[in-house]
């Protein structure tokens, strides 16, 4: 018997009316993203990856992940996550689902940047085809967390050492 998670996730691929969703995360050895209003680690490199590979496309995100990163951003179209009203600058939605399913209108890649609940809502719901995961060496003080997630659902598609980081694709086993 399919669950909910399967009706819904089934939506995004009936009709044709599909945008790739990607998470885009950079995470610390031991998956801490995020300390008090920021990042933990300054890696010039891998904050220029992120925005080149964003620009252009459609960003997710929570509310505390926009007012830390809103300003920056290179995408053409921002949707953030709040259950607390409109945000200044961004399309706003109420949930996860809702944000994907108006992501679809703009028909570009959709990247699920943040935070922690909404990757971990994302992952749960098995909404993304691959994870864009930047990994920075080391353990750092934090308050938030990248979530765990079953190796066997994912296979490298692509590992590459660069300054400061290790970037590693994983896509979704079908």
């Amino acid at each position: 018997m399919a669950d909910a998670r399967d009706d819904s996730r089934q939506r995004y691929y009936s009709m044709g009316m599909s945008v790739r969703r990607i998470i885009i995360a950079a995470l610390a050895t031991d998956r801490t993203i995020g300390h008090g209003h920021g990042l933990p680690w300054q890696v010039p490199a891998e904050y220029e990856h992120f925005l080149r590979t964003i620009a252009g496309q459609t960003v997710i995100m929570g509310r505390k992940s926009w007012e830390i990163f809103g300003a920056d951003l290179t995408s053409d179209h921002n949707l953030v996550v709040s259950r607390t009203g409109e945000v200044r600058g961004a399309t706003w939605a109420r949930s996860l689902e809702q944000a994907l399913d108006t992501a679809i209108c703009f028909g570009k890649t959709a990247f699920i940047a943040g935070g922690a609940s909404i990757y971990e809502q994302a992952l749960a719901a098995q909404w993304v085809d691959d994870l864009y995961l930047s990994i920075i060496p080391g353990q750092f003080e934090g308050d938030a967390w990248f979530p765990c997630f079953p190796a066997t659902d994912w296979v490298v598609v692509r590992r590459e050492e660069r300054e400061g980081y290790t970037f590693v694709h994983h896509r979704r086993r079908r």
